[in-house]
């Protein structure tokens, strides 16, 4: 028997996906996001905020184990202490993590391989790295305004009409008189996996007074604010072709 409260609780205090649940415990996916919507789970702030944190430091650690790769000064085991040196600052665990000794070797050998001219070097320039992807110019401002403009709806939810199961006050299937589950049709709204969704165009995500709310930042403004770029500009609309052309070179 498929224990949906062992699922709720994995679903609301972990990261994984509505896909994966499914599949973990052998549950069909319509199913799941039936159940999902209709008991309206949803993940608390602090999951929602580990799982962002997770998914930035992912993303920082992949950039620099692929410039480390460049670097053919460094053996394999001082590249995997240089990365968990710029996740924890900590030579210490950094060495303990990477050699597998006694903390009070990682704490020698820490400092003497963070003083080596190689690693230093390699440390210096990949925080230089780091540094200068922070750089923000006006065109990446005038994208963010673009991809508000056009963003839609459609990308975050999923809707239409579903014929779902009906329960009695037990959650109990509720049968009719030829012993078929009864079931009703009813309009449905499904939040995508936030794996699917580029969650810097979400301005706000909330539980209403008749369940989740999703909202995404004002397209009229910006597409206001893209209108000023191009009077700004002064040569009409072929301005907002060529910053399109741009950024979707950029994605991929």
């Amino acid at each position: 028997m498929t224990d949906w409260n062992k699922i709720r609780e994995e679903f609301e205090t972990t990261d994984i996906s509505m896909k994966d649940l499914a599949e973990k415990y052998d549950v069909k996916y319509a199913t799941l996001r039936s159940r999902k919507s209709r008991e309206r789970w949803g993940k608390d702030d602090a999951t929602q905020q580990e799982m962002q944190r997770n998914k930035k430091e992912r993303v920082a650690t992949e950039k620099i184990v692929e410039q480390l790769n460049e670097n053919s000064d460094l053996t394999e085991k001082e590249k995997q202490f240089t990365v968990l040196y710029l996740q924890y600052f900590n030579a210490t665990k950094a060495y303990f993590e990477t050699y597998d000794c006694t903390y009070n070797t990682a704490r020698t050998e820490g400092s003497r391989l963070l003083a080596k001219p190689s690693v230093k070097k390699e440390l210096d320039r990949l925080k230089q790295a780091q540094r200068t992807e922070l750089y923000v110019n006006s065109l990446d401002i005038k994208k963010e305004w673009l991809k508000q403009a056009f963003a839609d709806i459609t990308d975050y939810v999923e809707f239409g009409t579903e014929e779902v199961t009906v329960f009695d006050e037990n959650d109990a299937p509720v049968f009719s008189e030829d012993g078929e589950p009864m079931t009703v049709k009813r309009s449905a709204v499904y939040f995508k996996d936030p794996d699917e969704v580029d969650g810097s165009l979400i301005q706000e995500v909330k539980m209403g007074r008749d369940g989740p709310v999703i909202k995404l930042y004002d397209k009229q403004k910006a597409m206001d604010r893209v209108m000023e770029f191009l009077k700004e500009s002064g040569s009409g609309t072929s301005d907002l072709i060529v910053i399109q052309d741009d950024w979707a070179d950029e994605d991929e």
